[in-house]
């Protein structure tokens, strides 16, 4: 299958540009990224409608896919794990599949400035799906790749909206699209309307200057009005039906996570906690999620219980039934016995008879030959 000859996309040049040192160093420091990696894939995993808004705004308005979803399509989470023979174990954010669509849908929740490398591991793992879902029909190889997009929590100017992986052949070259999604282009209202409520908890990058200087009191009280106003949202959208209680609480359990590390990582832990204190949202959603489980194991033991009497009376009836059978064959047994015994005496009354008949045949045809006596 010969490829055609496209024309290549303009890359621009500052958005392949290294990142500085201090990116570096805040990458390579051990668990930086851990906190808000967890959060992301917590909500996903807990709360998959949610990626469905986001998947629209990363991949359809950015004409990547040609499906918009309104958010009451299924969705599949896939094994985010996949094996590299040279790296070991690459491990991405989120991999998932709405409803019956033929691609997989891959993001990474990036809390590096800008870094360009997270680019390259996603066509890292894009080499590794493409290896994993290859169909060889005849003379043919087609291999499938996940849509794949990177979630920048935070970035500088040269971060870029969209970068090009372009694959050259022998015969010609094609090329696709990796969209980012920058979260500093989104304010609360922005998200509220696009419904991204995936972003909330992750609001709190767009204020880091507020964090690094959270004894000013203005900032304080921004922060502390902001923490509130999110609090509010997830009443508020509940109340009308947007999330329910149970995806209300996982973002809120999120952006407590967030907070704490990003407070942790400006030494504001204190102010942090004090902006946390007043406002608490009484959605016990994993409580109750987990005590329905509970009930549910319960009910179903009891259930299984009931069942296991069930079948044990059942045996027990079988059991008896069997012993009344045997009984029964036994007896047949005695029967078939005595029958054999009486066909025996039979056949020794039938001999004994044939015999005597042949005697008196015998003595009958004697007694005709007799002289003297009438034929």
């Amino acid at each position: 299958m010969k490829m055609k000859k496209r024309t290549k996309p303009k890359m621009n040049q500052e958005h392949l540009d290294e990142p500085n040192q201090k990116q570096k160093e805040e990458t390579e420091q051990k668990g930086l990224n851990k906190p808000y990696d967890s959060a992301f894939k917590s909500i996903v995993q807990k709360c998959p409608r949610l990626a469905l808004f986001l998947i629209d705004e990363m991949f359809y308005q950015n004409g990547v896919i040609s499906k918009e979803y309104d958010g009451t399509e299924q969705v599949n989470l896939l094994n985010g794990e996949l094996t590299d023979l040279e790296d070991g174990n690459l491990a991405e954010d989120i991999r998932l599949k709405v409803e019956n669509e033929e691609h997989g849908i891959h993001m990474e929740c990036e809390s590096s400035p800008g870094d360009f490398r997270v680019m390259l591991r996603v066509v890292q793992y894009h080499m590794r799906t493409a290896v994993d879902n290859m169909k060889v029909y005849n003379r043919c190889i087609k291999v499938r790749i996940d849509v794949s997009g990177v979630l920048f929590l935070r970035c500088t100017k040269n971060t870029p909206k969209k970068v090009w992986v372009i694959v050259e052949g022998p015969l010609g070259s094609m090329f696709y699209p990796i969209p980012a999604l920058l979260l500093k282009s989104y304010d609360r209202d922005l998200i509220l309307e696009k419904k991204l409520y995936i972003l909330l908890p992750f609001l709190f990058f767009n204020y880091e200057k507020e964090l690094e200087n959270v004894d000013n009191p203005q900032n304080f009280e921004k922060l502390k009005s902001l923490y509130g106003q999110i609090i509010d949202d997830l009443k508020e959208k509940t109340a009308d039906g947007s999330i329910n209680a149970y995806e209300a609480q996982t973002l809120y359990v999120a952006l407590r996570i967030v907070l704490k590390a990003l407070g942790r990582k400006n030494n504001a832990m204190k102010e942090v906690k004090e902006i946390m204190g007043g406002r608490v949202l009484k959605f016990p959603a994993d409580k109750v999620f987990n005590e329905g489980k509970s009930e549910g194991r319960k009910e179903e033991r009891k259930e299984w219980l009931e069942k296991e009497r069930e079948w044990k009376n059942k045996d027990k009836e079988w059991q008896n039934k069997d012993k009344e059978w045997q009984n029964k064959d036994k007896e047949w047994k005695n029967k078939d016995k005595e029958w054999k015994n009486k066909d025996k005496e039979w056949q020794k009354e039938r001999q004994k008879m044939q015999q005597e008949i042949e005697r008196l045949r015998k003595s009958l045809k004697g007694t005709n030959g007799t002289p003297g006596l009438a034929t």
